[in-house]
């Protein structure tokens, strides 16, 4: 079942409260009302049946039946170069749906897109607000400030018991399968995506030097966002199967 986004201030005491244009799309798209229960989450990992107690064309209240925490306990990091036009709006949509925690863009020396405005913010963070609404995450995946590759990388390395990687169209030997099949067990996972023509050679180097891992994807170069997903899934599976497999 959907749920909807309920910022954390309003709610407390066993009781929410929603306004403004969501108001429109709960009361005249969906048609709930007065008395209908309602599944709602705050992005830090609540999720909370509820009951509405009043609802008009403006607002709407309810109260709270029961609630539920979950939080990913293998978190990814995507480090993706911006694709054109609408495709980074499309990645942040199936981002959110698969689970990844946050993206954050990178510039690189082949970036063509390099910034985006406050506007465009807002609607990516709408994008990934709706995308846990839809695949029933109780979190938020954030997109955070647009980061120069070297800065990046550094910000990676630093991340401890994870595992980094790039995939690279020069990479040879090494999958993800590969990096996961070591007994090594890790909390999560940062993925470096380059733009359409590619990481250039020095930059590699930079991430190699760092301890961050290139693989291959296989023979077929792929675009930013098919790259991107491509890899978040291998890593999600094999990820997530190996820390569930080492539970049992």
């Amino acid at each position: 079942m959907p749920h909807f986004y309920v910022k954390p201030e309003n709610i407390k005491n066993g009781l929410f409260s929603i306004d403004g244009e969501q108001v429109h799309y709960l009361s005249d798209v969906r048609r709930f009302k007065t008395g209908d229960e309602l599944m709602i989450f705050d992005g830090l990992g609540n999720s909370y049946k509820t009951v509405l107690t009043s609802a008009d064309k403006k607002h709407m209240t309810g109260k709270i039946i029961s609630f539920s925490y979950q939080m990913p306990e293998f978190i990814v990091n995507l480090y993706t170069a911006i694709p054109k036009g609408d495709r980074f709006e499309w990645l942040i949509e199936k981002c959110g749906e698969l689970g990844i925690s946050n993206i954050i863009p990178i510039n690189t020396k082949r970036s063509v897109i390099t910034s985006f405005s406050e506007n465009k913010s807002e609607r990516f963070e709408k994008i990934s607000v709706a995308a846990s609404s839809q695949c029933g995450r109780n979190d938020i995946m954030k997109i955070e400030k647009i980061l120069d590759f070297h800065a990046a990388c550094q910000k990676a390395a630093k991340d401890e018991n994870f595992i980094t990687i790039l995939p690279w169209e020069s990479a040879s030997g090494n999958s993800v399968a590969d990096i996961f099949s070591k007994n090594t067990k890790y909390k999560g996972a940062n993925i470096f995506i380059g733009p359409e023509g590619g990481f250039e050679t020095d930059e590699v180097d930079y991430a190699v030097n760092l301890g961050i891992k290139t693989v291959t994807l296989g023979n077929n170069i792929l675009r930013v966002e098919t790259a991107a997903l491509a890899a978040s899934v291998l890593v999600l599976n094999y990820g997530k199967g190996k820390d569930e497999a080492e539970t049992q």
